[in-house]
């Protein structure tokens, strides 16, 4: 691999245009280890934290996008308490990033139908369930109709899935970057006010 992760040392804003690049590039290259990401939210006063996939970075919204069925605990767990967390680490680059926000979840209205229609018939599939995420399995088996366990859905089956779609839009206001170093570790950090402003600082 030959990814880099480039900036200016003298110009710690640089850091932060490069991070919203290669956050834009990971929501469109399935490769990049930053299209995973943890993402915490609050329930009962204690984080829950699951591993997500990045589908759309806005960065003069200051937006990351992710999906997930409506019927999912992150969901109740958004509306509830808004406030969530980022990170993610790229191993070949040695940078981990931090991005701490509020999230909205987007059902059955207009930005969840344009994100709906541009996504795959493998990707509908998965919203297509039995049961609600999190409810007890009597056996190993995926939690799909026994039609689709082999096959992708037609058009008409896949509209099934919309009514479980949801859209989880996490407006970024704190970015923490970090740059592991065998010389020494380097360490950012930005928040937003009405601009991003930032400062370099010990790892």
């Amino acid at each position: 691999m030959t990814r880099q992760f480039e900036f200016n040392p003298t110009n710690v804003s640089t850091i932060l245009d490069e991070t919203w690049q290669q956050l834009k590039s990971a929501a469109e290259t399935e490769t990049h280890p930053w299209r995973l990401g943890n993402l915490a939210t609050i329930a009962e006063n204690r984080p829950r934290v699951r591993t997500v996939v990045l589908r759309v970075v806005e960065p003069e919204a200051r937006e990351l996008i992710c999906y997930t069925d409506q019927r999912s605990e992150k969901v109740s767990e958004i509306n509830a308490t808004p406030d969530v967390e980022w990170v993610t680490y790229d191993p070949i680059t040695r940078v981990q990033i931090r991005l701490r926000g509020t999230a909205t979840v987007h059902t059955n209205d207009e930005l969840a139908a344009q994100h709906w229609n541009n996504s795959s018939s493998e990707h509908r599939r998965g919203y297509i369930t039995v049961s609600p995420p999190g409810t007890k399995a009597e056996s190993a088996l995926p939690n799909l109709p026994d039609y689709l366990f082999d096959r992708l859905p037609n058009d008409e089956e896949a509209q099934l899935g919309y009514e479980n779609f949801a859209v989880i839009v996490c407006r970024i206001e704190h970015l923490d970057w970090l740059q592991l170093r065998r010389n020494g570790h380097l360490a950012a950090q930005f928040r937003w006010t009405d601009k991003w402003e930032g400062h370099w600082k010990y790892a």
